[in-house]
């Protein structure tokens, strides 16, 4: 009641375990390691960056159109109805897509980055074909790789195009940015308004420099007078190029040389007064120029000492322009008159630069002090266009630079530098299955075994109607028992007895347990060894094959003796 149902049906859940579908898995995983151009690089408006696709491409490898790739290069539908050109015909690309979808299903792919420049990428099968599980992860590694590479290549192609059209249009921009700032400048020379204060400091420099060439002047003409009073002393006469104040004193002065010291004392005087008022703006009430005052008063009375009549100072003053006009220097020797002549020719000719310089001083401040005035005026459109010239070279610069990213990484790339992929070892994964589990197998039969020769020893119990004793039927009937009769056995009964004990049972017992045990064992070997359960399975097939032929071979013969034997 309990082995017999055990056995049967643990031999049923063991049979039953062959037909139900196995699991296999196989893995592979590869490194990915970026280079910092790609990972910071820009992009152009409406461009997937590099940190996007890194993300995505991991769910673009189970679409079906790299699944279709993984399919065809691993030529599972080689037999599949093509056409002339060999393209897939209808039929055969939704065999295509279905297969694709399925193996699609199948894979799991997932990447983890254990810093920005590296990826690993592990891909798992899990399916019930063993045989395809390894080469299918190996070409899905070899399809990301591919897909990867060309990606890349076509994404720092399209964004050099799209950076070199926008320098170029920078470029435009920033000529034409730079034209405005030319002809603004053209038209108001000197105007600076991004740095106002340098007008003024243009037109302190220009003013110092006029009133530095004004002195300048005045010493040349000190020097140009000194030398024509040296003339004069030694001629006799007075020079004409003195000042009209200066040589009417002296007209009125014996030209004696104390006089010509005094005249030439009071003239210094009388510049370096100068000088202090137009460079120190001194007044006359400070102690220097009270000092030059009470000096300039002493030499000027000294002087009129020295005057001469008015008589005297006309007919003096007659002989000297009428000398000075005919050019006679009496008294003066040849060699020292022409050193004389020569220094006076060079206080000209440096007098003249003088004056030029003087014009062109005074031009520049009338042309800074114009300049001053528009500033202000000008000054929101020197903005305007300075903002717009110094945008445009930010602009270009930014493009520049991105390019200069690009190029490299182009190069890069040709020469597989950009995006290494470490591919390490070949797919992995166990020749045997890992869903069911042998262990869960076994259990859950001998489990379902007990459970069934329990219930039928339950059922056998509670169904049973056989008295096998007095006492029962006694209680049955509550009557007493005055008297039993056992069992009479007779030696047909002892032989049949004997007969089932000895044989049947061991016999059902055994052929129960022979089935058990094969039906477990080949289940077990089915999953932890699945080649030896195939070589087992392919004996019985093997032997029908033997002898098949050797069955076809004697009918071979047969037919061969009556042939033989036909006249």
């Amino acid at each position: 009641m309990f082995f017999v149902p055990f056995c049967i049906v643990s031999c049923a859940a063991f049979i039953v375990s062959f037909y139900y579908p196995r699991t296999y898995s196989a893995t592979t995983s590869f490194e990915v390691r970026n280079d910092p151009i790609i990972i910071s690089l820009p992009m152009s408006p409406g461009a997937a960056s590099y940190k996007y696709f890194r993300s995505t491409m991991t769910l673009d490898l189970t679409s079906v159109d790299a699944m279709r790739e993984v399919v065809e290069a691993l030529g599972l539908l080689k037999d599949t109805d093509r056409d002339e050109s060999g393209a897939l015909t209808p039929e055969g690309s939704r065999r295509l897509d279905r297969l694709a979808r399925s193996l699609g299903a199948n894979l799991a792919i997932n990447s983890t980055s254990p810093s920005e420049l590296v990826d690993i990428v592990r891909i798992t099968y899990t399916g019930a074909d063993a045989k395809i599980g390894k080469s299918l992860v190996d070409q899905v590694k070899k399809t990301y790789i591919k897909r990867t590479t060309s990606w890349i290549r076509e994404y720092l192609t399209l964004q050099r195009d799209y950076f070199l059209r926008e320098a170029e249009e920078a470029g435009e921009v920033l000529l034409r940015a730079q034209r405005d700032e030319t002809r603004l400048r053209l038209e108001s020379p000197g105007v600076d308004p991004s740095d106002p204060s340098s007008i003024a400091v243009k037109l302190s420099q220009l003013e110092l420099e006029h009133r530095d060439l004004l002195s300048r002047r005045r010493d040349c003409d000190t020097e140009m007078i000194a030398q024509r009073q040296v003339l004069a002393d030694a001629a006799g006469v007075l020079p004409s190029r003195l000042p009209a104040e200066v040589r009417n004193s002296m007209n009125r002065t014996a030209v004696t040389p104390r006089g010509l010291h005094m005249l030439t004392a009071i003239q210094d005087v009388v510049a370096a007064m100068t000088k202090l008022r137009e460079t120190r703006g001194v007044t006359d009430a400070h102690p220097e120029m009270q000092e030059l005052l009470a000096k300039k008063q002493r030499l000027e009375a000294e002087l009129e000492k020295l005057q001469l009549p008015d008589s005297e100072t006309d007919s003096t003053a007659d002989s000297s322009a009428a000398s000075t006009e005919s050019g006679l220097l009496v008294g003066t020797t040849g060699s020292e008159q022409n050193r004389v002549n020569i220094q006076i020719a060079a206080l000209e000719r440096k007098i003249k630069d003088i004056d030029l310089s003087l014009e062109t001083n005074v031009r520049a401040i009338t042309d800074l002090t114009k300049a001053k005035e528009q500033v202000f005026d000008k000054r929101e459109e020197f903005s305007e266009v300075l903002g717009r010239v110094a945008k445009a070279k930010q602009h270009v610069s930014q493009l520049e630079s991105t390019l200069g990213m690009i190029e490299p990484a182009l190069k890069a790339v040709e020469q597989d530098r950009l995006v290494q992929f470490i591919e390490g070892q070949p797919a992995r994964g166990p020749a045997t299955p890992i869903s069911p589990k042998a262990s869960t197998v076994v259990l859950l039969s001998l489990l379902m075994g007990v459970v069934a020769g329990a219930v039928f020893v339950i059922l056998g119990e509670l169904f049973d109607n056989i008295y096998r004793s007095s006492g029962q039927v006694a209680k049955s009937l509550g009557l007493p028992i005055l008297e039993a009769i056992d069992e009479i056995v007779t030696p047909h009964d002892r032989r049949r007895l004997l007969v089932y004990r000895a044989v049947a049972s061991p016999l059902i017992v055994a052929a129960c347990l022979s089935l058990t045990i094969m039906a477990g064992s080949l289940a077990y070997l089915s999953l932890t060894q699945p080649w030896a359960y195939q070589r087992m399975r392919s004996i019985p097939q093997a032997a029908l094959e033997i002898f098949i032929e050797r069955h076809d071979r004697s009918a071979d013969r047969e037919d061969d003796v009556e042939v033989s034997n036909t006249p």
